[in-house]
């Protein structure tokens, strides 16, 4: 029997060929999606429609967690690209204005998460956006119940990107300029390893080639809840299975062995690291992609710069370098279930030989 989620996506499919209105939008798409996922509409206390500031501005939800407002949400008509940069500027004011940090803006297809507190204005603040039509990714979908939201996954989550990703720009930052200082700090422990000093000019030059990436595992961690045994998994010992729900996904655990087959197929030589997250393929011990299971199919993060990409490559994946993301490769991109996948084995043969070059 379909999930009431299943159905939300069938009936969101057939209504795509129709021009149906806002309201119409949340009352046929949104707030099933979000009744899906343990919210109640019909508590006052828990979501609260046209819930205004001291302004008497106002987005569609404000979703609360005992008397405490944790989420606002604004909706659009299914046609709405939500591409409008003012519109997301003045719905993130309202953000800082009412003190909720994130906020949701949909169409009842796609749902874009922004938090307030990135860098940047506007669209900048976006942190994660999936799409119900097409490739739903389900960790961040299972962040939006009310459930996650009682522990504050999403919160703690948001907060670590904008942590991690802030202080990574500051030491790439500090690499590049080369700093004197920090030249010095360097030379020094390079002494205590080899007894001896370089030249700082050589520690200049090899600073500039460094970059840094981010444990995925590391999301999770500062800012956490109270453990409970639900998330509990210190010491467990990941399986490949594990990522596709111990082989219950077996469309995508069949497209992943293909894909692996097809690896090594192509001479590329790499071991499998199986973690909460996601599959990571190493040399040695360092990673070039990492691979999640999902249940439609897998979903690739390429350890490549999006510039390194030719024109007809960068059509199929996207950017997530300023975004948050599980995997440390900012290239993401999405093999469903079934489909061909040689352009894929191609990028990652890529972002093997960039590894192996080096």
């Amino acid at each position: 029997m379909a999930t009431s989620l299943d159905r939300i996506i069938v009936s969101l499919k057939k209504l795509k060929s129709q021009s149906i209105n806002e309201a119409q939008t949340k009352d046929w798409l949104i707030r099933p999606f979000f009744e899906y996922l343990g919210w109640d509409f019909s508590n006052p206390e828990e979501v609260v429609p046209e819930d205004d500031d001291s302004a008497g501005k106002r987005t569609d939800y404000c979703f609360y967690i005992k008397e405490i407002p944790k989420l606002l949400v604004e909706a659009k008509p299914l046609s709405n690209p939500l591409s409008d940069n003012k519109m997301i500027m003045e719905k993130l004011n309202y953000c800082a204005n009412r003190g909720i940090p994130l906020l949701i803006i949909t169409n009842g297809d796609t749902y874009k998460i922004y938090y307030s507190e990135l860098k940047g204005i506007g669209k900048d603040k976006l942190l994660q956006e999936f799409t119900l039509s097409d490739k739903i990714d389900e960790e961040v979908v299972e962040k939006l119940c009310k459930k996650s939201f009682e522990k504050d996954h999403l919160l703690n989550y948001s907060r670590n990107i904008s942590l991690f990703t802030t202080i990574k720009k500051a030491i790439e930052n500090l690499f590049q300029s080369a700093d004197k200082k920090f030249v010095r700090i360097i030379n020094e422990s390079v002494k205590e390893i080899l007894g001896h000093k370089f030249g700082e000019d050589d520690i200049e030059m090899a600073l500039k080639q460094f970059t840094l990436h981010i444990n995925s595992d590391l999301h999770e961690t500062v800012y956490a809840s109270d453990s409970s045994d639900e998330n509990n998994d210190e010491g467990k010992n990941w399986t490949i299975k594990n990522q596709f729900r111990d082989g219950k996904w077996n469309e995508s655990y069949e497209q992943y062995k293909k894909l692996r087959k097809e690896l090594k197929n192509a001479k590329l030589e790499f071991s499998e690291n199986p973690t909460k997250r996601y599959i990571s393929l190493l040399v040695d011990t360092k990673s070039f992609c990492q691979i999640c299971g999902l249940k439609s199919g897998l979903k690739l993060w390429v350890n490549l710069d999006f510039k390194d990409l030719s024109e007809e490559e960068s059509l199929r994946v996207r950017d997530v370098s300023k975004i948050g993301h599980w995997g440390m490769g900012e290239v993401e991109c999405f093999v469903e279930n079934g489909s061909e996948i040689d352009w894929v084995v191609s990028l990652i043969n890529k972002s093997y030989k960039k590894l192996t070059s080096n």
